[in-house]
């Protein structure tokens, strides 16, 4: 596939064999066929408000964006965009997020999150909703399975929880009551250890949530060849405003 990387705004191509959302790697910077769709709705969100308004930069806040996400915004955005983490400074967690952030972004990107939130995640979805300003846009990227999908949620909703590493791996912790419970089979992106998932999400678990936390309209990005961004309907991009 030949294409256009939005990424690094070279031209390049991807092998055959490694199409689909994760895949079509640009030549050039590696970028994934998701990164791309992820950057493309952000430069559309940034400069379609510019446009109207062009007295004001937009502002654009990411929320745990990975690394070459990360330094193609900070390349281009400069301080206009900020990213913040979890486990490291900037520190910004996305169920509690601090007065002084409210209201502050005109974009927040939020790309392989929300799966690894601890329930209930529906005050990570207030949270998002929490840093845009008015008429702000939400580029959100998840794991989630078609209509046809249900929605998983792996474990209930603990207290004191804590990770035991290890040949088999658990996650044991309390429930409201009190009683001890204990989770093996776990599942993790990027290894074990590294980030535990919590759900799958389906399109109308996905869809719910949104419109609950306060968003009115919602788009799923489509294919576009010529950018490089090709895959099934599951797990699309989606603006959300």
């Amino acid at each position: 596939m030949i294409f256009f990387c939005v990424a690094c705004f070279r031209p390049s191509k991807s092998r055959t064999g490694t199409f689909g959302r994760e895949g079509t790697n640009c030549f050039w910077c590696k970028a994934t066929s998701r990164d791309r769709a992820m950057l493309l709705n952000i430069h559309l969100a940034f400069f379609s408000k510019l446009l109207k308004n062009p007295k004001h930069l937009p502002k654009i806040i990411g929320v745990s964006d990975g690394q070459l996400i990360e330094t193609i915004l900070k390349k281009v955005y400069r301080s206009n965009y900020q990213n913040y983490h979890y486990h490291q400074a900037p520190k910004l967690d996305i169920t509690q997020v601090p007065s002084d952030l409210h209201c502050s972004a005109d974009i927040v990107s939020c790309s392989e999150v929300l799966e690894h939130v601890a329930p209930p995640v529906n005050l990570a979805f207030f949270g998002l909703r929490l840093l845009l300003r008015e008429k702000g846009t939400l580029v959100l990227s998840v794991p989630h399975s078609d209509a046809s999908g249900v929605h998983v949620e792996h474990f209930p909703e603990l207290i004191d929880t804590e990770l035991l590493l290890g040949e088999n791996p658990k996650l044991v912790g309390k429930l409201s009551d009190g009683e001890r419970v204990e989770f093996s089979n776990l599942v993790f992106h990027g290894g074990i250890g590294s980030t535990l998932e919590y759900r799958v999400f389906s399109f109308n678990s996905l869809r719910d949530q949104v419109l609950d936390a306060g968003f009115t309209k919602f788009q799923l990005n489509r294919n576009f060849k010529s950018f490089g961004i090709y895959w099934e309907k599951w797990s699309r991009v989606w603006t959300c405003n």
